[in-house]
């Protein structure tokens, strides 16, 4: 069986696993030249509806083989060799069974795998991040299979754990279906969920994309807060047959360096989804006609609903970073790229295509830039200057 037939009918794991190995493989290879130790945690490790016999389609393993890669790229480089500790958590029983089975056979990684509810868990999995030592840097993955079961107070340890980052599957088609349930039962779980009473109020009588978009921000907020991270982003995974979000993945991190890493990822997935989603799309028709179709998938996909979220996260970015301009007058070129890639599907050549057009337009200027240098480029300190606060009307 391929590697692409393992996801058929799970076209969003795909996206998921894609973007977890992309990232993981660079951040074991950025940090372990600062640190010795890596400690991976996985909060919800399964497995699910994995379909290879050795689990190369799993969270866990793919985990695994990245962190090892980057273990050897640093035992190539500089002939240090990092350890590497992973904790993996499922709370069923059966599935814990097939984990166990796996874990058992690894000699290379300390690694445990415990039987246990997230809430449970905690001070085990707070004690197994201590014992990786002050050179250790710790990874928490908290993907889960529905929207309970990590309520904000109960994984706030996790978020403040320093050094440390995070990265959530924010369950938005779950949310989106049960947020409006009036029970005081399911509003109270919410109210838990999002660590803040006042989301009711935030979401209520919004359109689907904006009720959508106060969810997923009023949940990094309260992730911001609660662990004291610099920077959180989210990534935005589409259901693979229907225009509507799957899910989306929040990270958390204390280092600009991380934001990089993951929005990389993040750009580089989506042409994977969307030729993903683009096959999952015809073989529905096929099934429904019973009739093969003559063209790939991708000759006859319309990107519409892709491209419709990518140009309504464009104009709310490029609108944030126009009000911080307008509003400070001048800013930091780093703070405008860090707030461009706060937002899902934005990234910095499309802050650096803004600012090509200001400037040609005359609404700023740039300083810090060297001689016959136009483009901006973050830690060279340039500042972005509104021409307003130049005594000229914007």
């Amino acid at each position: 069986m391929s590697d692409a037939d393992l996801y058929t009918g799970r076209e969003q794991t795909l996206v998921k696993h894609y973007i977890l190995r992309q990232y993981l493989e660079r951040f074991a290879i950025i940090v372990g030249t600062h640190k010795d130790t890596l400690t991976y945690v996985d909060c919800f490790s399964g497995p699910w509806n994995v379909q290879s016999e050795d689990f190369k389609d799993s969270s866990f393993s793919i985990a695994l083989e990245q962190l090892r890669k980057a273990r050897r790229v640093h035992q190539d480089r500089t002939g240090r060799t990092l350890k590497l500790r992973c904790l993996f958590l499922e709370k069923t029983r059966s599935a814990f069974t097939k984990l166990k089975q796996f874990t058992d056979k690894i000699t290379d990684v300390e690694i445990e795998a415990q039987n246990e509810k997230l809430e449970d868990a905690i001070p085990l999995m707070l004690e197994f991040v201590k014992r990786g030592g002050s050179r250790s840097f710790p990874f928490i993955f908290i993907d889960p299979t529905g929207w309970t079961g990590f309520e904000m107070s109960t994984i706030a340890p996790l978020l403040k754990i320093e050094p440390g980052e995070v990265l959530i599957n924010f369950m938005t088609g779950h949310i989106r279906r049960f947020i409006d349930y009036p029970e005081e039962v399911n509003q109270q779980s919410f109210v838990k969920f999002f660590g803040s009473g006042d989301f009711g109020e935030k979401v209520k009588g919004l359109a689907q994309q904006k009720r959508e978009d106060a969810a997923v921000e009023e949940y990094i907020r309260n992730v911001k807060s609660t662990g004291k991270f610099s920077h959180v982003c989210s990534a935005i995974v589409l259901h693979p047959e229907i225009d509507r979000t799957a899910f989306h993945l929040i990270y958390a991190t204390r280092n600009f360096a991380g934001v990089e890493v993951f929005k990389d990822a993040e750009k580089r997935a989506m042409a994977l989804m969307e030729k993903a989603r683009a096959e999952a799309k015809q073989r529905k028709r096929e099934e429904k006609t019973k009739q093969k179709e003559l063209y790939p998938g991708e000759d006859l996909h319309d990107p519409v609903h892709y491209t419709s979220l990518r140009m309504h996260y464009l104009a709310k970015s490029k609108q944030a970073v126009l009000d911080l301009i307008e509003r400070c007058n001048s800013i930091p070129y780093d703070q405008a790229c860090a707030l461009t890639l706060s937002f899902p599907l934005s990234w910095e050549s499309d802050l650096k295509e803004w600012i090509r057009c200001w400037v040609q337009e005359g609404l700023l200027t740039m300083s810090g830039l060297k001689p016959r240098q136009q483009v901006p480029q973050r830690g060279e300190g340039i500042v972005l200057v509104s021409r307003s606060s130049m005594g000229r009307p914007v």
